[in-house]
């Protein structure tokens, strides 16, 4: 047997045991807890980085990584640079403006309805067995009527907007591009922390395929091919299209939040890019335009918001 279809047996059983665990809606009553110790307990977990909520992982011989949410809090100031704070304390007052960022169960579920809604419109499963859930079909049915109607939206953007797109965006949203899957496969479970540092309390585990290429931080857009171009003007619309339509806007803060605040979206480590594809590898957080000031993320959403307004058309304006 060749090594190549033993590290695709042993993906496909990984994959059969998180399907039997994973969680595939936000009712608190359908909650199943994982095994998280047996899951884990016997793969090789390689730390990659860590970011506000999670610290991921990969697994070692499988196409997978691992996200496992932390009860610990640090910033990212610059390089290697960080600043601990005391996460119960920060908590606490930031809970008196209905905001948390702890794993607590109903936050993770309230971050997975928010999800769904995500996969709706940056996912496009085109193919069965390119993401798996007990109600695939509807959400299925809901991409396809979303990417089916870019085009119909335009005018209510630009006046929404009060902007003009570039008049190439006609050739993004009327290609084969407009049906670019930007959302990795990824399962949720919910069970006992396995990291030192989460001492076994409840937390998540977003296990998502692995997307190997480079963050959008580290490249210059100039240099990305034509046709990845095309995607990325076409996640921006869709990001503008999401806020439109129900007011969330997916996080994609830069690298160092402190230094790069002007740059709330170029410089994000959210999102990857490949020799052909771009895809979103952060798909939890979200800015809720209709919250309250500090639940909203004060001026986050409007910074991300406006960039992408004229990022967009600096993308078109350079295709072929």
């Amino acid at each position: 047997m060749k090594l190549r279809d033993i590290f695709f047996r042993k993906d496909h059983s990984f994959e059969r045991e998180l399907q039997q665990y994973a969680v595939y809606t936000p009712e608190r009553r359908s909650l199943n807890f994982a095994p998280t110790n047996k899951i884990f307990g016997s793969r090789k977990l390689k730390f990659i980085s860590a970011g506000l909520q999670a610290r991921v992982y990969k697994i070692e011989g499988m196409d997978w990584v691992v996200k496992e949410g932390r009860w610990d809090l640090e910033l990212n100031l610059f390089g290697t640079t960080k600043l601990p704070l005391p996460a119960s304390l920060t908590e606490k007052a930031l809970h008196m403006f209905q905001y948390t960022f702890l794993p607590t169960v109903p936050e993770i579920l309230r971050q997975y309805k928010a999800y769904l809604k995500f996969v709706q419109y940056f996912g496009y499963f085109s193919e069965k067995n390119s993401y798996h859930h007990p109600n695939l079909d509807l959400i299925i049915n809901a991409q396809r009527n979303i990417r089916d109607s870019l085009m119909l939206h335009k005018d209510d953007l630009e006046q929404y907007y009060h902007m003009r797109f570039h008049h190439k965006i006609d050739q993004v949203l009327q290609s084969e591009f407009k049906y670019h899957n930007f959302v990795p496969k990824e399962y949720l479970l919910i069970g006992q922390g396995v990291s030192s540092e989460n001492k076994g309390r409840t937390t998540f585990f977003i296990v998502q395929e692995f997307v190997k290429g480079e963050l959008l931080h580290d490249l210059e857009p100039k240099l990305l091919e034509s046709n990845v171009r095309k995607q990325l003007a076409l996640m921006i619309y869709l990001i503008l299209l999401m806020n439109y339509q129900i007011h969330l806007v997916p996080d994609t803060r830069p690298r160092y939040p402190i230094l790069q605040v002007g740059n709330w979206l170029t410089k994000t480590d959210n999102i990857i890019a490949t020799e052909d594809k771009i895809k979103f590898i952060d798909t939890r957080w979200f800015w809720d335009y209709n919250s309250n000031p500090i639940k909203r993320g004060l001026i986050i959403p409007d910074m991300i918001i406006n960039l992408a307004k004229s990022y967009i058309n600096v993308l078109l304006n350079e295709l072929d």
